[in-house]
């Protein structure tokens, strides 16, 4: 598709009921150019009816439903110290234990906001932790005493003559330092295997994989030569094991590259969904959402899509490729509205 589509000023908003509060769901302006107006308000109805469903994805910060999160960051919906600003709030401190045990997260803290700004019934929403950035975050109570202290110090201006019940606010706990993981393999295992990858000598890195302890190296090793040998079942196994120990940035960001190529390839992505919990580069998000649209999943593809289209500076072929794709689903989207509205 060469058109190019005009800019528009895009704004939406519609009313939610809760027990205490009525309010709206607000977005930024931002302005698209590459959706007409149309598609733009399939993709507003649809985020509305999803949000009837997760009324927990009124805040971006405490939405658990990964489909409803991503159509909401695509959408521009505003985070909640976008809507209620402070006029004080203090930074926490790193807990002094966690800090020797390279232990990072995040604590999400809900709270009302009194009519003299003051904040008050506060209470942990969740909190998780990662250790030396070893996937997958689990629930932990570290930094809740840290994040409550400070928390309960959060000061707001507010022109309204109503309390503001239950709005989040998310803390987050991470290190400067990349934390890259080190193995130690012997210079001369690590020149050979680039010596087998620059000759393709696939059997000889799969041995050479073999001879050396478990670590996410080796398993990383085992899954290349097991890929370019056409043993797809043995390369997705041994890239799973890789990416659950940890690695450096580096090899994280090829390990999500093949993984999530090979699963596309092998049609089998649903398991493996947790993969795009988090994206970071163009090609995870191109290849969340092809994996998705590949389980008949429009609604949950397109996000991703969108991510990629806007992440990418570069490339104006996969550009293109993307804007092809997001109008081959426009159509789609629309049986799936209707059907997902038919079942209110």
């Amino acid at each position: 598709m060469s058109k190019i589509f005009t800019y528009f000023l895009f704004s939406l908003c519609f009313l939610v009921l809760s027990e205490e509060n009525s309010f709206d769901v607000q977005y930024e302006d931002k302005d698209f150019v590459y959706l007409d107006n149309a598609y733009a308000n399939l993709l507003k109805d649809f985020h509305k009816e999803l949000i009837l469903r997760n009324q927990d994805c009124i805040y971006l910060e405490t939405c658990r439903d990964t489909k409803t999160k991503n159509l909401g960051e695509v959408l521009y919906q505003k985070k909640a110290n976008q809507l209620y600003k402070p006029t004080y709030k203090e930074q926490p401190k790193y807990p002094r234990r966690a800090k020797e045990e390279f232990i990072e997260g995040y604590v999400i803290v809900g709270f009302d906001i009194e009519i003299d700004g003051s904040t008050t019934n506060h209470r942990v929403i969740e909190g998780k932790c990662i250790k030396d950035r070893i996937k997958p975050y689990k629930d932990c109570s570290t930094f809740n005493s840290a994040t409550l202290k400070v928390a309960k110090k959060n000061t707001y201006d507010l022109d309204t003559a109503v309390v503001i019940t239950d709005v989040p606010h998310k803390y987050t706990y991470e290190f400067d330092t990349e934390g890259e993981v080190y193995v130690d393999i012997q210079s001369r295992k690590l020149d050979r295997s680039k010596s087998f990858i620059k000759n393709k000598e696939w059997e000889k890195l799969k041995k050479l994989a073999e001879s050396i302890d478990d670590n996410y190296i080796k398993f990383y090793w085992l899954g290349f030569a097991s890929e370019n040998l056409n043993e797809l079942d043995s390369a997705l196994e041994n890239y799973i094991k890789s990416f659950n120990l940890g690695s450096d940035p580096v090899v994280t960001k090829e390990l999500r590259n093949r993984t999530l190529s090979l699963v596309y390839r092998m049609n089998v992505f649903k398991e493996y969904e947790y993969l795009c919990k988090k994206t970071y580069a163009v090609f995870d998000n191109y290849m969340c959402g092809m994996n998705l649209l590949q389980l008949g999943d429009s609604i949950g593809g397109l996000p991703y899509l969108l991510k990629a289209y806007r992440m990418n500076s570069s490339n104006k072929d996969l550009n293109q490729r993307i804007i092809e794709i997001i109008e081959s689903q426009r159509n789609w989207l629309k049986q799936d509205l209707a059907s997902l509205q038919s079942s209110s």
